[in-house]
């Protein structure tokens, strides 16, 4: 009797624990559009650190030449990274943002993200072209980060190839400051 009283009792554990579990919430259009960017990049990532592209990549700092590098050794994750930073999909972040959507006649999209006026998170805006399949063509964010100490602005946009959706060309425009320092102004282009 005892056998059978510890199974009932198991079973309505079982059946409670069932009970409580909330159901995963709907991923909203704004979710799955943003997470397509952790996604493809990720995906990315492990593509250019196998394959080894050739790189074209310029960097210009403020008060320097362009320094123009062509080389295949570039670490792809801490490369893209920035382009992650600008991922909406979290679910605190939902809220923080409005959303329009257009689109176009050839079957595209345009989708942008604005943060409401009142939020306090640094990515100030996204804004990403759609294909009818619905990859990302290209992307374009502005990032503001500053506290007392550090200011630092920097507007990304990644485009890919039309035909096989990879990454194509990336630029990272931007300026940082120290409070007891100079401003300094660069721009990274890198053509694959």
């Amino acid at each position: 009797m005892a056998k059978y009283k510890n199974i009932v009792v198991g079973v309505l554990l079982l059946g409670t624990t069932a009970a409580c579990e909330r159901p995963a919430p709907p991923v909203s259009a704004r979710a799955a559009d943003s997470q397509n960017i952790t996604v493809y990049l990720q995906q990315q990532m492990q593509r250019l650190q196998a394959e080894k592209p050739m790189v074209l990549k310029s960097v210009k700092t403020e008060n320097s030449p362009t320094e123009t590098i062509e080389t295949s050794e570039v670490d792809w994750e801490d490369e893209l990274a920035v382009f992650q930073e600008v991922d909406l999909s979290r679910p605190a972040l939902q809220d923080l943002y409005s959303e329009h959507r257009e689109p176009h006649t050839d079957g595209s999209t345009s989708v942008s993200f604005r943060k409401v006026e009142e939020a306090e998170t640094p990515v100030q805006y996204l804004q990403l072209q759609l294909s009818p399949q619905n990859n990302i063509q290209q992307l374009e964010a502005l990032v503001l980060e500053k506290n007392l100490l550090f200011y630092s602005r920097r507007k990304v946009s990644l485009s890919t190839d039309p035909e096989s959706g990879d990454v194509s060309s990336y630029r990272i425009e931007g300026v940082q400051k120290l409070i007891f320092g100079d401003s300094l102004h660069y721009r990274i282009d890198a053509n694959l």
